[in-house]
């Protein structure tokens, strides 16, 4: 059951009359009678009053001496505690007891029967002295006499005219009496001396001179006296008070010790300190005051305390730091202990707000909760417990009670703009927080903070604590965490550091940089965005093209695009809807080439565009940015701040500039990819300061990856039955392998090719399932590669072919190029080869020592190397390789003739032997070049030569190559002319490996 079903208000707190002079009656005001019923009556107060132990003590001690039933009990009772502890309080209901009894039916949880055995048979006579209602040297009236010291006021109560005539003399000349004047006042009766404030009298009587003395310092010497006289008489009991070191009169006071501890050395008996109350008492103080119920044995205050429990160990699993008190096992316990108040509203009661003078422990508390209380119940609020932060400080009533107690027109604004929207108000950033996320925290926390701010000792609270503090059954620990991060970015004046969290008067970084934000143009901000957006998205295995530099992407198979578009590319929606259709402007490059046709590569297209949502974070992330920045470069604003918040300028600044790349990249988040129908729009993941990376590009690549788009390195091999079902009738004929590539970048259905060797193994996985078959340049069997015959390893290009399963025909054994005749091993006759004798470079090596291959470069030459290795020869002296080629291919064939020279090594000699006709326009001009000589010389005409074999042409051309000392057949000189030749080689060669003689 909450609060408002178990719980009835007292009527005074609900009707509003629970005032300053409703609850803190002074002792002079009961016993003049003029106090009000609450405190007048005894039945009333003492219906309202717990008996906690330190009055239980107080009262069986007087009233034990007085009465006769305790005579060792101390004659000296001091009760020591802070302003608003309960000394006063104690002190109406020792009077009360002494004067008229205890009630009844409460006596005996307020004394021990034993002493009350004894109280009321012989009736005691009560003397008061306040020091709040005498001045320096006037007192009220009693017997018709206004005496001018406190012993003369106490006479006057305790023996009337008889008694004041014994110290008339000491009074007129506010000259101290002596220990035995008093006794003769006490005539051997019951007496009980009841001395509040005295601090605050010695104060005003320090002023006052007696000859060579103060006023001040004669009081303290009839103190002396009516101590030593109260101990030496059996039934007389003095009771004084005395103030905390922290309260205002706290330098008072310590002359007041001092001077009872000089007395004590002359007593037989030690005067005994009390407390009113403890920590543990304040909440049964409180709650026995502001409600009618008996919480002695409520049931509910245990199923609240476990539920409390309950809910810390839950929020502690799932992650919430929270203090070690709270999931020790204790917990529930402190909640019983508390109860209705949760635990750490009394300790700020307790521990902090009663270290302000004005406020007054018990008092204040009562002030501020009567106030809390007619509210809740009023407005029928369910509760489980009061926590802090139903100290609402939107009530400006309650708020000023708090900040007026300190200094209102400092505290004031901290309220309004922070913490709780003031009638008529703005929202607070507080509230602001709260309306974003739609929860409760952040009003809570921020008041939470407020009030562990206000007191006299260092302020603050750490998180762990405010956490605790406004934690309820049934709230979501996470949202928690998120307000107070909400509170900490918006708030003027929250302060948070190694003290914890703290409202001060003081504007903390926040303030400063908003105000630095509002000098910023909207146009520095934008300016600032879009540098950070061409930066963020850099080159990788897509090439980024800033649409709002240049709208025209090249239509091509080769590149890869990313096309990332600006905000302001999309008008004044500033973005795009990624549940809308996908936006024309992103359609029609798409669609359309830069020269206005159809586009025929568009698998090497994909878009990032901005969300229309994200313009505004981010605006407000690069404007912090600019702002922190401004404040960072300017040395006088810099030099008004202390080390910690300099510090803490530059650490914002560093962090700024991560959360503004996070919060554009954010921003520019839809992603358009093509798909098999149409482009498929993509939303990517929200970016964290963990996860942005320098190039976002990559991230790209990461998520296209992750939907299985593209073909990169790693990726999982290509089915090529899948992709032949894919390319369509075109295949159903001989194609160029750059076809298949071509076929990628033309159909959205397929991946987006960023790795071409991928491509490579596809071929050679069609070849080696059957799929299709792989044609070299060359002609004959060896230029084939089939699933039953291996053959040259494919490769992306124009001039080999993938043919249907079953193009290549078998035709048996095929006659040498060399000599027309069918043989096996090396061919001994030398002859040509298509018109081009290879007779190993016009050498003198015998026959046996020379080796031939023919086709296409690569496996030609391994060919002549093999057969070499297998007639046992290990060195090379010379290389012989030769090309003739008849109409448009021959300038190809001649470049890649000559890349084999390269890869000789520097001790090799390079000759070119070249004829070439070459046909003009006219068919009867043409260009007839004849060359032979070494690499170096050839240089001049290599640019000439590659522009005129462009045109039809019939090219003989040879590349031999000569090492004076012979090299290993199989060392790594004739290894780098192989790999050449199977790189970039001639598609069809005559090729003559010169051997070192075997000795």
């Amino acid at each position: 059951m909450t609060l408002l079903r178990t719980l009835t208000p007292r009527q005074d707190v609900m009707a509003g009359e629970l005032t300053e002079g409703r609850f803190a009656a002074g002792l002079e005001d009961v016993a003049s009678g003029t106090a009000a019923d609450a405190y007048r009556k005894p039945e009333s107060f003492f219906a309202q009053t717990y008996p906690s132990e330190g009055l239980r003590t107080l009262l069986n001690e007087a009233l034990g001496r007085v009465g006769g039933t305790r005579p060792d009990a101390a004659s000296v009772l001091r009760l020591e505690t802070n302003f608003g502890g309960g000394k006063t309080h104690n002190l109406i209901a020792l009077f009360h007891a002494a004067r008229t009894g205890i009630p009844a039916d409460l006596a005996v949880t307020f004394m021990d029967p034993a002493v009350l055995a004894g109280a009321g048979v012989t009736p005691a006579t009560v003397a008061v002295f306040v020091g709040t209602s005498a001045g320096a040297s006037t007192f009220p009236t009693v017997h018709g006499i206004a005496a001018r010291t406190p012993w003369g006021y106490l006479a006057l109560q305790i023996g009337g005219l008889a008694a004041y005539e014994i110290v008339r003399g000491d009074d007129e000349a506010l000259s101290a009496p002596g220990s035995d004047q008093l006794k003769r006042i006490f005539e051997g009766k019951p007496v009980l001396i009841l001395i509040d404030e005295i601090a605050r009298y010695l104060s005003a009587a320090g002023a006052r001179k007696v000859a060579e003395s103060t006023l001040a310092k004669q009081t303290l010497s009839f103190l002396m006296a009516l101590l030593e006289a109260a101990d030496s008489s059996e039934q007389v009991v003095v009771v004084i008070t005395t103030a905390g070191e922290t309260d205002a009169f706290a330098a008072d006071t310590e002359d007041l010790a001092s001077t009872l501890k000089e007395v004590a050395s002359l007593l037989a008996r030690k005067e005994l300190v009390l407390r009113p109350s403890g920590e543990a008492d304040l909440p049964k103080i409180l709650a026995r005051r502001l409600f009618e119920t008996d919480l002695t044995h409520l049931s509910e205050k245990k199923s609240v305390a476990l539920r409390y429990a309950e809910a810390a160990e839950s929020a502690h699993a799932a992650g919430l730091d929270l203090p070690p008190e709270m999931v020790s096992g204790s917990y529930a316990k402190d909640i019983e202990t508390s109860y209705p108040f949760h635990p750490d509203l009394v300790r700020v009661l307790d521990k902090r707000l009663s270290t302000i003078p004005n406020f007054q422990r018990t008092r204040g508390a009562l002030r501020l909760l009567a106030r809390v209380i007619r509210r809740t119940w009023g407005n029928g609020v369910d509760l489980d417990l009061i926590h802090l932060h139903n100290l609402d400080l939107s009530d400006s009533a309650l708020a000023e009670d708090l900040s007026s107690r300190i200094d209102r027109p400092l505290y004031e604004p901290v309220i309004r703009a922070d913490i709780a929207q003031q009638a008529g108000g703005a929202p607070s950033h507080a509230d602001e927080v709260d309306s974003r996320m739609g929860t409760p925290y952040g009003r809570r926390l921020a008041t939470t903070a407020y009030l562990f701010s206000l007191t006299r000792e260092v302020p603050g609270v750490s998180a762990s604590d405010l956490y605790g503090a406004v934690l309820t059954p049934g709230n979501d620990a996470n949202l928690i965490v998120k307000a107070l991060d909400g509170l900490e970015t918006t708030c003027w004046y929250l302060h948070a550091d190694v003290r914890g969290y703290r409202f001060s008067t003081e504007a903390s970084l926040v303030r400063l940089v908003q105000e630095a934000e509002d000098k910023i143009p909207g146009s520095k901000v934008r300016e600032r965005a879009t540098k950070i957006l061409s930066e963020q998205f850099k080159d990788s295995a897509f090439k980024v093209r800033r649409a709002w530099e240049d709208a025209k992407i090249p239509d091509n198979s080769e590149d890869a695009y990313l096309v990332v578009y600006h905000w302001d590319d999309f008008g004044d929606g500033l973005g795009v809807d990624p549940d809308g259709p996908v936006p024309r402007k992103v359609a029609e490059t798409y669609e359309k080439s830069p020269g206005g046709g159809v586009r025929e590569y568009r698998n090497r297209l994909v878009f990032l565009a901005p969300s229309s949502g994200g313009h505004e974070p981010m605006l407000r992330a690069v404007r912090r940015l600019l702002a922190l920045e401004q404040l960072r470069a300017t040395p006088e604003l810099l030099a008004t701040l202390g080390e910690e918040k300099r510090a803490d300028v530059g650490k914002q600044a560093s962090a700024a500039t991560g959360l503004a790349r996070v919060a554009v990249c954010n921003h520019v988040n839809v992603l358009y990819v093509p798909g098999a129908g149409e482009l498929e729009t993509v939303v990517l993941g929200t970016i964290t300061s963990a996860s942005l990376v320098p190039n976002q590009t990559d991230a790209i690549l990461e998520r296209l990856e992750s939907m299985d788009k593209t073909l990169v390195a790693g990726s999982k091999p290509l089915d090529p039955a899948y992709v032949r079902s894919k390319l369509g009738a075109q295949f159903d004929s001989p194609q160029p392998t750059m076809e298949v590539a071509r076929a990628f970048a033309r159909r959205p259905d397929l991946k987006i090719v960023l790795d071409r060797q991928q491509l490579v193994n596809l071929l050679i996985a069609g070849v080696r399932n059957g799929v299709w078959e792989y044609q070299a340049p060359g002609g004959g069997a060896d230029s084939w590669a089939t699933a039953a015959r291996p053959g040259p390893t494919p490769r992306l290009g124009e001039d080999v072919l993938l043919n249907p399963p079953g193009s290549y025909k078998d035709t048996g054994p095929e006659a040498c190029p060399l000599c027309d005749q069918v043989h096996t091993g090396p061919c001994a006759s030398g002859g040509g080869a298509g018109g081009a004798g290879i007779s190993g470079g016009g050498d003198s090596t015998p026959a046996v020592n020379r080796f031939h291959g023919s086709g296409a470069a690569g496996p030609a030459l391994v060919t002549a190397r093999t057969a070499a290795a297998e007639a046992d020869k290990t060195h090379v002296t010379g290389l012989h390789v030769e090309v003739a080629e008849l109409g448009d291919h021959a300038g190809k064939e001649l470049q890649r003739l000559l890349t084999l020279a390269p890869g000789t090594g520097p001790k090799a000699t390079v000759t070119y032997d070249i004829t070439a006709r070459i046909q003009l326009d006219s068919p009867e001009h043409e260009v007839n070049i004849v060359f032979r000589g070494t690499a170096a010389e050839y240089s001049p005409l290599n640019e000439a030569l590659r522009a005129l074999l462009k045109r039809p042409a019939d090219l003989k051309a040879t590349v031999d190559l000569a090492w004076p000392q012979a090299v290993e057949l199989q060392g790594p000189e004739v290894a780098n002319v192989v790999k050449a030749a199977q790189s970039t080689g001639p598609t069809k060669c005559g090729i003559c490996i010169n051997t070192q003689e075997t000795p």
